[in-house]
């Protein structure tokens, strides 16, 4: 049937027929779950609980931080061995959203205590070092051996670009980019478009603990092993926005790789409340675990460059690779097409690694000699794991009930751009790809519902479109 043949058949139609209209709903992001605090264990659980109650602070914004920091302490000690043999740092890259006033800063000072006391100890033994080189060089007669200078290390950095850090790690271990303004990150140097690309792919072999390599005409080549990174950024809601919809993000797998939660403000609920969050003794015996680890000197290769990791292996019980196989195959079948991860397949394909990993940040913390991870530890680190997954999901827009909406929304606007009448050909050889991907079945479904809900009627082999 031609066009005009359709038009003719549709004005024959009575256009008091239509039914009443059932708005389709509007797409929107559905609230965040509360974050599992004692899923982080009996010390950084209590201390992320004792954070956010004292601080009045979101849930996910002190587990955030409480679980940065202790990622940033472990990671130097110990890799978690995956039941495939496969070996993973504990490194872990931490973002979490929220907006001015919602006391990033304030969460962040509690859980990092320790780590910037270590930093400023640092900064001491640097400018003491730095002093005795330039008397030293002072005193240099001629012919006397050159003074080498001392290098500036930092536990953490704030604001770098990734050249600059991998500057630092030539002469350090392991490091932190930390900030509870994550803009200075995402909008940095390194970040710009022209240079995303290598910036994130740093940041990505920097995650996997993969050897790190650089050429430059003024350094020349540098090959960093057994280097360690983990991330913290706390981010306006805006850059979360933009950071999540960036292809390049999304397809090089860096949002794949993070733990990404943006909880609602407290702001209107936080009577004042005379507590110092610093006196609790949960958040005391967090700082004592941190401050044991940071002191601690990290195991190095015997034939490396002097910072070369070399971490020991940290094995799943029998019971927790039982549980841990059983949360993979669960994750895995529910990526499979039309199911509720499908659309979050990158993240959720890496679920049971972050959750490895959390595990032996969470094992290490508590005793930094472990060799193993138990069941019940595992268990927090797979509830941990499920709640970001659920962000992820979230954060996204990628749930099976929000891409059937925006699948719906799309369908209704290339039918009142084609319209008033639109063949079923049309449909599903034109319409976006979000929808023809769907096949002749799935496009039939979405039709019969947008039917249902009045906004179109069968014409002869095509729809009749209601006008907006």
């Amino acid at each position: 049937m031609k066009r005009d043949e359709y038009e003719a058949v549709a004005a024959k139609l009575d256009g008091n027929a239509w039914p009443k209209l059932d708005p389709l709903p509007e797409v929107s992001t559905p609230k965040p779950k509360k974050f599992p605090l004692k899923a982080l264990g009996p010390l950084a659980g209590l201390a992320a609980l004792a954070t956010a109650r004292d601080v009045q602070a979101p849930d996910s914004l002190a587990a955030g931080s409480v679980l940065a920091a202790a990622a940033l302490a472990a990671q130097p000690h110990a890799d978690v061995l995956l039941p495939h043999g496969q070996r993973a740092p504990l490194s872990l890259n931490i973002i979490t959203g929220a907006g001015s006033g919602d006391r990033k800063s304030a969460t962040d000072q509690v859980a990092c205590w320790p780590v910037e006391e270590y930093r400023k100890e640092q900064a001491r033994d640097y400018a003491t070092m730095q002093a005795e080189y330039e008397a030293a060089k002072a005193s240099r007669s001629p012919g006397d051996a050159p003074v080498t200078p001392p290098r500036a290390q930092t536990l953490v950095i704030a604001k770098a670009t990734t050249e600059g850090m991998h500057q630092l790690l030539r002469h350090q271990s392991h490091l932190g980019l930390f900030t509870a303004e994550g803009g200075e990150m995402l909008a940095g140097h390194s970040m710009r478009e022209e240079r995303k690309a290598a910036g994130q792919a740093w940041l990505l072999k920097g995650w996997s603990g993969e050897t790190l390599d650089a050429l430059t005409r003024g350094d020349g080549l540098s090959i960093l092993v057994g280097r360690r990174l983990s991330m913290h950024l706390m981010v306006q809601p805006v850059l979360l926005r933009q950071l999540l919809a960036d292809p390049l993000a999304s397809g090089q797998g860096l949002l794949a790789r993070c733990l990404i939660a943006e909880p609602d403000t407290l702001a209107g609920t936080r009577k004042f409340r005379a507590v110092n969050v610093m006196e609790s003794k949960e958040v005391k015996a967090f700082h004592a675990k941190l401050k044991t680890l940071l002191n601690t000197k990290p195991p190095l290769h015997p034939d490396g460059d002097g910072f070369e990791l070399q971490p020991r292996v940290l094995k799943m019980s029998k019971e927790a690779t039982d549980l841990w196989v059983a949360f993979y195959d669960n994750v895995e079948e529910l990526q499979a097409d039309g199911k509720e991860l499908a659309g979050a397949r990158a993240w959720a394909s890496k679920a049971g690694e972050h959750a490895a990993r959390i595990a032996g940040v969470i094992t290490v913390l508590a005793d930094p000699q472990a060799v193993e991870i138990d069941i019940k530890t595992m268990a927090g680190a797979v509830e941990v794991t499920q709640f970001y997954l659920q962000e992820h999901v979230r954060l996204m827009g990628v749930s099976v009930e929000v891409e059937h909406l925006k699948r719906l929304h799309v369908l209704v606007e290339f039918l009142r751009e084609r319209g008033p009448i639109v063949s079923n050909n049309d449909v599903l050889q034109r319409s976006p790809r979000a929808v023809r991907n769907l096949k002749a079945e799935g496009v039939k479904n979405l039709l019969a519902e947008l039917q249902m809900r009045g906004y179109v009627r069968p014409v002869g082999d095509g729809w009749e479109v209601r006008s907006a």
